[in-house]
């Protein structure tokens, strides 16, 4: 997958340092490498990722989230908002995919 608004992580990664201890960079890896048909095969793949439609949720460590739009067509990814749960975007509007 093409992934862009990639330096939303890296400002997660500068704010959170220590706490997410690798976590980034292997959900860049993760989200490389996949070539999901579907943001539900993507929710398989990712068990405690919250899907509504093009939209994942995906919780990382302690209080932080990333929020992706993923066009499995295109095979592209937007990275919405990487940062606290509590913040300003903190309100699910989705499910888990079954």
């Amino acid at each position: 997958m093409k992934l862009m608004g990639i330096s939303k992580l890296a400002e997660l990664l500068r704010s959170a340092g220590d706490v997410l201890d690798g976590a980034i960079p292997a959900l860049v890896a993760e989200l490389e490498a996949g070539s999901w048909e579907s943001t539900e095969e993507m929710a398989e793949f990712f068990p405690a990722a919250v899907v509504d439609g093009m939209k994942v949720r995906i919780l990382l460590g302690p209080g932080y989230r990333v929020d992706l739009l993923a066009d499995c067509q295109a095979q592209m990814i937007l990275i919405d908002y990487a940062g606290s749960e509590t913040g300003a975007r903190a309100v699910k509007t989705g499910s888990k995919a079954a």
